[in-house]
């Protein structure tokens, strides 16, 4: 159980929306945090006072569930619905940024912003970026969160950092 790692399920994200369950406040953290990336033990031993039974519980409630080196899911995912007329420049941004044909659909991009699209940030701004994630409803939205990830990225890290972002989540240059 421990060697495994473990996502967040469609129940984990509704459940950090609406916050049904009486969880401690150390196994929300985990539930806030915990992706793919890393087996259960390395989350157990950076989030404070999270233990073996707070995962357990979280497995059990269906919030979180073993991950697959590629999630089914993303091999399925539908495609992106782009509106034909822009309706602001902020879909306008979007659509230059990623086209109308994007190389990650909703669950490639969530996958890969949780697991990786914060390295370049402090751990706090990690931990607020998590929650920003979680508030996403849809592709574009992860669209919008990655586009601003990649301007902090450049004012914090610098114009190279920022690319190798914008490339990773497929930007066009």
């Amino acid at each position: 159980m421990l060697d495994q790692a473990y996502q967040k399920t469609e129940a984990g994200r509704a459940e950090i929306k609406a916050r049904a369950l009486p969880l401690s406040r150390s196994a929300r953290n985990l539930l806030l945090v915990i992706d793919g990336s890393k087996p259960a033990r390395q989350w157990l031993s950076l989030v404070q006072g999270v233990g073996e039974a707070d995962l357990a519980y979280l497995l059990e409630q269906g919030l979180i569930g073993a991950s697959a080196a590629v999630p089914a899911r993303a091999a399925a995912a539908p495609a992106a619905v782009v509106p034909a007329a822009p309706e602001s420049d902020k879909t306008q941004r979007r659509l230059a940024a990623f086209g109308e044909s994007p190389a990650m659909g909703y669950e490639q991009l969530y996958a890969y912003l949780n697991a990786h699209g914060a390295k370049s940030l402090g751990a706090m701004k990690r931990y607020m970026f998590s929650l920003e994630i979680e508030q996403c409803q849809n592709l574009p939205d992860l669209q919008d969160l990655a586009l601003s990830l990649v301007e902090r990225v450049a004012q914090t890290k610098g114009e190279e950092v920022a690319n190798e972002l914008r490339q990773a989540v497929g930007i066009r240059s």
